[in-house]
């Protein structure tokens, strides 16, 4: 079996599991440690440097890292770590567990580590849990093609790799698809499924990690998002009844509720009240709806404190809009500390997100402000409260900016919020390249006008102030139609700007707006699913209470902790008995389905599977056009000489 699985023959090794073979038996923790370790001894120069997962364990055991433990434990660090690093889940070979049952599953991991691609497709086939596995084997081959050298020895291994990571992902794609297709809601239930062999992680899980927007949106992960979103209210509740119910509380009594079903009771019982209440307010629609709410409720008050309120205290005290906003805000404060406790990520990667950063920002502004407000001088307050001022006022834009995200769960809405922030990357690059020509421009032309001018911090003012109105068409020193009396070669040189800037690259940057608005437009739901999902898993996390009676809802989550309360998430559920045997069933018939559609062609697996972005195939589309066209063009030509040869 050894001999089998190094040569990385399929066929002989399916021959060893047909004789008689027990995986069980055969397969232990140092079993599998010798088929790394003699992978890694026999594989040459070229196949060492394309162990990515190999190279990454010995540059953690060159560094001193995790002394004591075994080479899989920290094979299982660099997976955990480094393959995935937003989410935190266990080490799959952690020392401390060294007596889990291995199965197919680590043998496909080993087969991907040490480049075996075609026992690897095998142990896919063999093993359980088929989507998580898809979706492991696709981000592994996708790391170890993003780790290898981007230079052009290295292109057509790179290229394989890429091929092999899309490969695995539309495999796991077929399988939902599958899944659906037999039973809308047990593939719900599968998705949210926790998987025992791959450390408690469910598929919906696995596609987020995997960053898969084309699986994301697919109509079984936005069917179950859907249940999710409304919890146990039902999936087709009109939103307006749900507004009306965040306006008027009594409406939710009339609203529509699903009973969860319970294979030890067949007979349904009606929901009381409280199960009303409770089913309502937990639901992540619900604290969506309040969370919108009370942010422009925040910012309403926050403009009336800072436009009727905000005085030195030598002529006002601290008004009741400002103490709200003092209490509101450090409430705002204490949640982003549970929820970044709460998904035990480091601060480096908590804070990574846009949008969590902005909430450091807003909440360490407003408090600085307070605490300096309260703490000057009072002759000092006179004469700079305008600063004070000035930091609320920044405070109150970071909270507008803020409620962006809040759009990103509409589907109007949410792919134009995409576009909005793939235009920032735009400007960023006009940006860049126009300060590079405004300097040229700005200290060429302050050095032939103004050859005598000493220097101070207003000339800085000027070199970049004159270049950047001029952009805009806005000549400073025009008056009434005459220009300025300026020397023939300074004239020149600002025709020459205005060639490059007002038309190029302003005529580029407008190109690039269209560009990427086409892009997202083309590809709009996508987006929009796919952003979708981590909005939903905030609001379902998030504590109840709207406004400042969310520090309720956090002191309920404290009590929760210190109590060993239970608590459970419907995106990673456990089932046991009839359920988990039927779900199980279902998922290995639609691997049977996707094997069967796969040799007679129903399904396909895309022969180029290159590494390429969404904007490359936008660019091969075109491509393939204009060939199309000109190929038709060139067939008219011929056919226009045949006839004037016949002539």
């Amino acid at each position: 079996m050894d001999e089998a699985l190094l040569s990385d023959d399929p066929e002989a090794v399916q021959k060893e599991l047909d004789g008689g073979l027990q995986l069980s038996e055969y397969l232990n923790r140092g079993t599998l440690q010798h088929l790394y370790n003699k992978a890694f001894e026999d594989a040459t120069p070229k196949q060492r440097e394309a162990y990515v997962f190999n190279n990454l364990v010995d540059r953690c055991l060159d560094q001193g890292k995790y002394e004591g433990h075994t080479v899989l434990h920290v094979l299982g660090e660099v997976i955990s770590q480094d393959l995935i690093q937003d989410y935190e889940i266990p080490n799959i070979y952690d020392d401390d567990n060294a007596d889990r049952p291995l199965g197919f599953h680590d043998l496909l991991l080993w087969a991907i580590a040490t480049g075996r691609v075609r026992l690897s497709r095998l142990f896919w086939n063999l093993g359980s849990d088929q989507i998580v596995s898809g979706l492991v084997a696709s981000m592994m081959f996708k790391f170890a093609a993003e780790h290898l050298p981007n230079d052009i020895y290295h292109a057509d291994q790179r290229s394989d790799l890429f091929k092999l990571s899309k490969e695995y992902q539309e495999l796991a794609f077929f399988v939902i698809k599958e899944c659906y297709r037999l039973d809308k809601k047990e593939t719900s239930d599968v998705l949210v499924r926790q998987r025992r062999d791959w450390v408690h992680i469910a598929p919906l899980d696995a596609i987020d990690m995997a960053e898969d927007m084309e699986v994301m949106s697919h109509a079984a992960c936005q069917f179950t998002l859907n249940n999710i979103w409304t919890g146990r209210m039902a999936s087709h509740t009109p939103t307006w009844k749900l507004m009306a119910a965040t306006i008027c509380p009594p409406v939710l009594f009339f609203l529509e509720y699903v009973e969860e079903e319970d294979p030890a009771h067949e007979h349904e019982h009606e929901l009381s009240l409280w199960d009303k209440v409770k089913f309502y307010f937990t639901a992540p629609v619900t604290k969506f709806m309040h969370s919108v709410v009370s942010h422009v409720l925040l910012i309403l008050i926050f403009s009336y404190m800072v436009l009727f309120e905000l005085r030195p205290l030598s002529k006002r005290p601290v008004g009741w809009a400002e103490g709200l906003m003092v209490f509101w805000i450090a409430v705002l404060g204490l949640e982003e500390i549970r929820e970044m406790v709460d998904k035990r990520v480091l601060i480096q990667t908590w804070i990574s997100n846009v949008w969590n950063f902005l909430d450091v920002i807003i909440v360490g502004l407003f408090q600085i402000s307070f605490v300096v407000r309260l703490c000057l001088d009072r002759d000092f307050e006179k004469q700079n409260f305008q600063i004070i001022r000035i930091l609320y006022c920044l405070t109150l834009i970071f909270l507008c900016v803020r409620i962006i995200p809040m759009f990103y769960l509409s589907k109007n809405m949410g792919p134009k919020i995409v576009m909005i922030r793939k235009m920032v990357g735009d400007v960023v690059f006009f940006l860049s390249v126009l300060v590079v020509v405004a300097v040229c421009y700005g200290v060429t032309r302050l050095a032939l006008t103004a050859p005598k001018n000493e220097f101070s911090p207003g000339i800085l003012g000027k070199v970049f102030l004159i270049p950047y109105w001029q952009l805009h068409e806005q000549m400073l020193d025009l008056e009434e139609g005459e220009g300025p009396d300026l020397p023939w070669y300074v004239d020149f040189l600002e025709a020459g700007y205005m060639l490059l800037v007002a038309v190029m690259l302003v005529e580029l940057q407008v190109g690039l707006f269209e560009y990427t608005i086409e892009r997202v437009q083309e590809r709009s739901e996508t987006y929009w699913s796919y952003y979708r999902y981590d909005m939903i898993q905030e609001y379902q996390d998030r504590p109840l209470g709207p406004g400042p009676f969310l520090l309720f809802g956090l002191l309920w989550k404290l009590w929760e902790v210190f109590t060993g309360i239970p608590t459970s998430s419907p995106f990673r559920r456990t089932f046991s008995g009839k359920v988990e045997t039927k779900l199980c069933e279902l998922e290995r018939k639609a691997v049977s389905n996707v094997q069967t559609k796969l040799e007679k062609g129903v399904y396909k697996l895309r022969e180029s599977a290159e590494h390429s972005s969404p904007e490359a195939g936008v660019k091969l589309g075109s491509l393939r056009a204009r060939m199309s066209s000109m190929e038709g063009e060139m067939e008219a030509i011929k056919s226009l000489l045949q006839d004037y040869s016949k002539k």
